[in-house]
């Protein structure tokens, strides 16, 4: 079972799918290359976002189950931990590999570097980071009205460089691997360091 964030993600990634689909079922009528990059550029920065939004509930749900107020220094510390991490997560922009592994470690001592891999797809921990960060690069280059960076994933066997619903599709996958894995990891974390059961 995912973690509350968990949840939101799915929710969240959805939306990111239907826009996908919706073209690739040719219900926005006959699109125009350039329309259609519109409806992917759309999907990949709702991916994104969905991304962006778990990391930054899954400190809520660090928070929310690991809390004590039965023991006073111990909850002392943690508001003011939990008050720190608040303030981080405002300025939490970018969620990129380092950003992201940097927050989740920072607030609550659960690093997921090891967890984030695909093996499904054959993809360690450098694999992992490169695909975050050239998707990252790819949604800041639309959202600011740059061209699109050429990636192995963005350039098709005729030199064009675009977006394509089966590269989505594979994005869709790499966010739901890391969010399923970054979940089993802070449980475990959080089940060692803590003796809590999260039932994530």
């Amino acid at each position: 079972m995912p973690s509350p964030a968990g949840f939101k993600f799915s929710s969240a990634a959805e939306r990111a799918i239907l826009l996908r689909v919706l073209v690739k079922q040719g219900r926005t009528r006959a699109l125009s290359r350039g329309d259609l990059q519109l409806y992917y550029h759309a999907s990949l920065a709702a991916n994104v976002a969905a991304w962006d939004a778990y990391v930054k509930n899954l400190l809520n749900d660090f928070f929310a189950i690991t809390t004590n107020t039965f023991d006073p220094k111990y909850h002392a510390m943690h508001t003011s931990l939990r008050d720190r991490a608040v303030h981080a997560v405002r300025r939490f922009n970018t969620p990129n590999w380092e950003n992201s592994r940097n927050i989740i470690t920072w607030y609550t001592g659960y690093d997921p570097i090891n967890n984030w891999i695909w093996p499904a797809k054959g993809m360690n921990v450098q694999h992992v980071k490169l695909r975050l960060d050239e998707v990252l690069q790819v949604r800041h280059s639309f959202a600011h009205g740059f061209a699109l960076p050429t990636f192995s994933w963005t350039q098709s066997a005729t030199g064009k460089v675009r977006l394509t619903a089966e590269q989505l599709q594979v994005n869709e996958g790499f966010f739901g691997n890391l969010v399923r894995r970054t979940d089993r990891g802070l449980s475990q974390h959080i089940a060692r360091v803590f003796g809590i059961t999260t039932h994530w």
